[in-house]
């Protein structure tokens, strides 16, 4: 009786301590996700204090830019007819007429605008961060035509008393003055004319420059302005000719086309890109010619590139932080399939520090990456984690070999997760195809497990 109360206590043990382990085994897993949310927490401070670094060299460089204009501002006078009502000392009303001369100011947009730009994205460096800024050469070309018919029609033709053409003014707007190099050429209808800050048209660009027109003694205005600026980030033009066409060019290879409207005509290759925009007057809902008392919003459509890093250092590495827990989850799958194919026992303290290892290579990686890039970084990495742990399993199995396997499947792992960070579009369609393969593995050296008598799960 004694001995059949054992064998059934054994039993029962027997059957039950596999699932124990089990449960104890995901328990660990999980816990380990508090050391992997503090690698987390660290790699988003390192971004942060990156982020201030960008701000800091965009502040004494100069920000994203973005370039609109030219726009030709020219004053005239309006005499306007006022009817008043007035009482005559015998107590009669009676209807008089004055005359008021009012200032206005006629806003116009060119109609024909072209850029042509050149960026060369250029390092800075603070500290052990490296910030990518830019330079760019511009050649601006704007016409304007029948520029008396326009300012006319803004104004009725017997309300029209003087167009102050020697008052005329042509602004740019831009986002980051600070940024200009040189404007040196300006030139209008041929004449070399000097430019001076401010845009006289704060309501629709409120920094930027402009430029006296002189006395308009025809009937047009032909603008060509050659600028050199410096930026950051990315560079935006506003399409105000009636017609714009736009091209921008470039040695770096990653352009990220922004803004409303994309390029028409575009070429990428490893060499770098270029880009052609045409823009006509109804992509844009705003007109060519208005009272400068009225409210029009020139910013509603725009167009632009962004010198763009594929993949950045520190989305790589907080995007690597995410499949921690699925290396952790692979790694203790490893190991469990040893123990159940050899019968060998792993000890959940023993779980926890190779889980701990595992952990420590986002550390590690994050700390080698910002000296020496992700790719080296990562292979450092990768290969102090897997050494480490490889020799540990050697120290705990009873065999070589399988330590050896143990650290064969950490390589293939970090391996297929390189290649999913790489492949930013194939990135989840590689992990589940990792997923699944971990999967048919597992299925496969279990399936004898009711065989061998192991219903304890």
């Amino acid at each position: 009786m004694t001995n059949s109360t054992n064998e059934t206590g054994s039993s029962l043990i027997s059957r039950w301590s596999r699932p124990a382990r089990l449960i104890g085994v995901a328990v660990l897993a999980l816990i380990l996700l508090i050391p992997l949310q503090m690698v987390r927490s660290v790699v988003r401070e390192r971004h942060q204090t990156y982020q201030g670094v960008v701000q800091e060299i965009a502040g004494a460089w100069s920000g994203e830019q973005r370039v609109a204009g030219p726009i030709l501002v020219i004053p005239f006078t309006e005499k306007i007819s006022i009817q008043d009502q007035f009482i005559t000392p015998q107590g009669e009303k009676k209807v008089g007429q004055r005359w008021e001369i009012r200032q206005r100011r006629a806003v116009i947009l060119p109609n024909t605008l072209s850029y042509d730009g050149s960026l060369a994205p250029e390092i800075r460096h603070r500290g052990i961060y490296r910030v990518q800024v830019y330079s760019a050469d511009l050649e601006i070309s704007a016409a304007f035509r029948n520029l008396r018919a326009t300012v006319e029609a803004l104004t009725s033709t017997d309300q029209l008393e003087e167009i102050r053409w020697s008052e005329a003014v042509v602004g740019f707007g831009l986002s980051e003055p600070r940024g200009i190099v040189d404007v040196e050429g300006f030139e209008i209808n041929g004449h070399t004319v000097q430019v001076r800050p401010g845009t006289t048209l704060g309501d629709v660009f409120p920094r930027g420059f402009h430029a006296p027109v002189g006395d308009i003694t025809a009937d047009s205005l032909d603008i060509h302005l050659p600028i050199s600026l410096r930026g950051s980030g990315s560079l935006r033009f506003l399409p105000l000719g009636a017609t714009t066409r736009a091209s921008l060019h470039s040695d770096w290879p990653y352009p990220s086309f922004i803004g409303d409207v994309l390029p028409s005509v575009r070429e990428i290759t490893d060499e770098g890109f270029s880009a052609q925009w045409t823009i006509p007057l109804l992509n844009r809902s705003y007109p060519q010619a208005w009272l400068g008392c009225t409210t029009v919003d020139i910013n509603e459509i725009e167009g632009g590139v962004r010198l763009f890093e594929p993949v950045a250092l520190y989305d790589l590495v907080t995007r690597a932080v995410k499949y921690g827990l699925l290396f952790i989850t692979l790694t203790f799958l490893t190991l469990g399939l040893i123990e159940f194919v050899i019968g060998t026992r792993i000890s959940l303290v023993q779980y926890l520090l190779i889980g701990v290892a595992l952990a420590m290579f986002f550390l590690i990686l994050i700390a080698l990456a910002e000296h020496i890039g992700f790719a080296f970084a990562y292979v450092l990495a990768s290969v102090a984690v897997v050494v480490i742990n490889t020799l540990y399993c050697a120290a705990i199995l009873p065999r070589r070999s399988l330590a050896a396997a143990v650290g064969a499947v950490l390589t293939a792992i970090y391996g297929i997760l390189y290649t999913i960070l790489k492949a930013e579009d194939f990135a989840l369609l590689g992990g589940t195809l990792l997923l699944v393969l971990a999967l048919t593995i597992t299925m496969y050296f279990t399936r004898g497990m009711h065989r061998d008598g192991e219903s304890g799960l």
